[in-house]
């Protein structure tokens, strides 16, 4: 048998020895293929901005801080107690003035109604008219008028005129507590039975009446015709 034995060369000594080096050494290429998900964690951990996901501080996206709810209540309720407390103080300064509005309203409406009163009255009803004139005065006039006796209610019946009186102006002229003074103008139509047929006639005066307040209702305490001077 023959046996055959290669002699190795210098030659191939020395591509032995680059081979070997070639696959003991790596590039850094192969050092990143190699570890892939180092680098994917790293950037999704830096893909995140500061503070994402952190409710902790409330900021516009202007940057400017907003001030906590707590704060903004306090100063809603600030702003409307001193809003009422101005309020009131305002309405407890003009109570007065109200009270004395409303008073010299009642002293005019209730006035002229007694003033209308006073210049009304049917000869067919003569009992009834006397007894209006009894609720609208007080003090001494109401007693002249319910001394009216029986000749003179007669009379008045007698007559057969039937008067109807109504304020076309008036106004208050002083107001002092529970006394008043008003003056007024009245119309007063005047239809006389005794004539069929005729017209009514109409009268104009001019009145000041002094009011008094009794039992919570202003009467008439005294009524007189004012003349009116014509220049």
């Amino acid at each position: 048998m023959k046996i055959t034995q290669r002699i190795r060369t210098a030659g191939d000594i020395v591509a032995d020895e680059q081979k070997t080096d070639d696959d003991s050494t790596t590039t850094p290429e192969d050092e990143s293929t190699d570890s892939p998900s180092s680098d994917s964690g790293s950037a999704s951990a830096t893909s995140l901005p500061a503070g994402a996901g952190s409710g902790s501080d409330a900021r516009t996206p202007s940057g400017v801080t907003r001030p906590p709810w707590p704060v903004l209540a306090v100063l809603l309720v600030g702003l409307v107690a001193a809003a009422v407390g101005s309020w009131l103080w305002w309405s407890a300064a003009h109570d007065d003035d109200l009270e004395l509005a409303q008073t010299r309203d009642t002293v005019l409406i209730e006035g002229t109604q007694h003033i209308e009163t006073l210049n009304t009255l049917d000869y067919r009803d003569v009992d009834g008219g006397l007894e209006a004139w009894a609720d609208a005065t007080t003090g001494t006039m109401r007693d002249q008028l319910t001394a009216v006796d029986e000749a003179q209610r007669q009379l008045l019946a007698d007559q057969q005129k039937i008067s109807e009186g109504r304020v076309v102006e008036a106004g208050v002229l002083e107001l002092d507590g529970d006394t008043a003074t008003v003056v007024a103008a009245v119309e007063i139509s005047v239809v006389d039975d005794a004539n069929p047929g005729s017209e009514a006639t109409v009268k104009r005066q001019r009145y000041s009446a002094d009011l008094r307040l009794v039992k919570g209702e202003w009467k008439l305490e005294n009524l007189v015709q004012v003349a009116v001077s014509v220049q």
